[in-house]
């Protein structure tokens, strides 16, 4: 068993290995095999059959820096994706008391108390002064 350990060691030098992006691929090939199983698609097992070779493909690739290239890029994309999640699930649950509102300027989102009618609201972020309008 310690020859095959050496072996493998051997062969895995110099190569990337797992990163977030690697465990994402796979795991979204995983989702699709799994619907695959009840929706029978073509579509989905190529798909998944895809993802999982372009993530073997990066765990085996000896061309680190364009691998850890994309990983950051994965990682700037799912952090973007999580926030925008984070908003919405929190624009859902504060409905009733709450409304949303993003500064022209900087982006940043606003957490404005529901108060109809206009308003001048200073921006925590940029100081920025914003007229708000809410509705309803």
């Amino acid at each position: 068993m310690n020859n095959f350990k050496r072996k493998l060691m051997a062969f895995m030098q110099g190569r990337y290995g797992p990163d977030p992006m690697y465990k994402g691929l796979f795991g979204l090939s995983m989702v699709f095999l799994l619907l695959n199983i009840f929706l029978r698609s073509a579509l989905l097992y190529y798909l998944s059959l895809g993802l999982i070779i372009y993530s073997l493909f990066r765990f085996f690739s000896k061309d680190r820096v364009k691998r850890a290239a994309e990983n950051q890029r994965y990682l700037a994309l799912r952090d973007m994706l999580k926030k925008k999640l984070l908003l919405l699930k929190n624009c859902v649950r504060d409905y009733r008391t709450h409304r949303y509102r993003t500064c022209p300027s900087c982006k940043t989102p606003l957490r404005l108390k529901k108060q109809i009618g206009t308003r001048q609201i200073k921006c925590p972020v940029c100081g920025n002064e914003v007229q708000v309008n809410i509705k309803w």
